[in-house]
């Protein structure tokens, strides 16, 4: 497997992982858990919100057999309202490719992790 930027985060930091070959397309958390024969629920899945007022983007990491409740989240940064961007807005805001965008991969790049 070739290194990415996360890999080589990981190895630099000597944090111990195993690395999956997964299809080139995007694939969901469910069908990625199906493929490597595993739990959806351990499958974790990195979720752009987008505040209706100027603020850090949010990366919302939830388990693959989940969805983001907006409300409940909006109520817990004190927003009056959060929204999912588009496909093409989520990888304009990350630069990264949806399937693709790690929480690792934007530590220190002006996303809130949640």
């Amino acid at each position: 497997m070739a290194a990415n930027n996360v890999t080589r985060l990981l190895d630099a930091r000597k944090i111990k992982y195993q690395a999956f070959e997964l299809p080139v397309e995007k694939i969901s958390a469910r069908h990625t858990a199906l493929l490597l024969n595993i739990s959806p629920h351990i499958v974790y899945k990195s979720i752009v919100v987008v505040r209706e007022k100027p603020g850090k983007t949010i990366l919302a990491v939830i388990p693959g057999d989940h969805e983001v409740d907006l409300k409940t989240l909006a109520a817990h940064l004190s927003e009056k309202k959060l929204r999912i961007p588009t496909q093409r807005e989520a990888e304009q805001l990350t630069g990264l490719q949806a399937g693709g965008i790690s929480p690792l991969a934007l530590i220190n790049k002006g996303f809130q992790i949640i």
